[in-house]
């Protein structure tokens, strides 16, 4: 009774029962201020990986002059970039084989000379093309069909910050049926169906796997980093 009297505790009615209400007890809010004061989810700048439907406002939106799937040969890389290739490979080293590509990228405009990096993985990608190419059998125009699909397709990707892995494979799929249907208004056939279907098999091993890493690659990686001095 004294603790009572004294303020350490008190007496609360609550559904025609008595119980001790210790003042040092937590003050929970109630389940309806919980609701209402819980957080909302919100929309912040969309995932590289996500959909852009939920933000459309700038600048995250799509350029508006977007490349189609379109044919490509001897638009990109023709034959005649193909067989010198194939010349300067099989008459000098390695080292000055790559050379030799990474100036044929310079001349074609797919990557500036500074971004290092990008540049690299473009020549190792035309290494390997033009090794799957020769464990193939493909002619002139086949490789330079395949050159210029990879490339095409890469152009594609680094135009916009935020292009969707789908919308990538989507255009590489739609540039090769291009390439591979007879007798197409807007095709022409250079690819056998099974050969398309290794292509894209292909394609999805060796770029669309690593999209994140290309991505890193093509637009870096940023960090930014406060310091409180005290």
């Amino acid at each position: 009774m004294d603790a009572m009297e004294s303020g350490s505790s008190e007496v609360t009615d609550h559904s025609s029962k008595n119980y001790m209400k210790v003042v040092s007890e937590p003050t929970l809010l109630h389940d309806e201020v919980e609701r209402e004061t819980k957080l909302k989810p919100q929309i912040s700048a969309p995932s590289y990986f996500h959909s852009l439907s939920e933000n459309e406002a700038p600048p995250f939106t799509i350029p508006e002059e977007e490349d189609s799937p379109h044919i490509l040969i001897d638009i990109l890389v023709t034959e005649e970039d193909v067989v010198r290739m194939i010349a300067v490979s099989q008459m000098e080293s390695k080292s000055t084989f790559k050379k030799y590509l990474a100036d044929y990228l310079g001349d074609k405009n797919l990557v500036v000379n500074f971004n290092l990096s990008e540049k690299e993985f473009l020549v190792n990608l035309l290494l390997q093309l033009i090794e799957y190419s020769a464990q193939r059998d493909f002619n002139a125009k086949k490789l330079a069909c395949v050159l210029a699909i990879y490339l095409t397709t890469h152009l594609y990707f680094k135009r916009y910050f935020y292009t969707a892995p789908t919308a990538v494979w989507e255009y590489f799929k739609e540039t090769l049926i291009r390439h591979t249907i007879e007798d197409s208004p807007d095709g022409c056939e250079v690819f056998a169906p099974e050969e398309s279907y290794d292509i894209l098999s292909h394609f999805h091993t060796v770029y669309l796997s690593n999209i994140p890493l290309i991505h890193i690659l093509c637009f870096g990686v940023y960090r930014l980093k406060f310091t409180w001095p005290f």
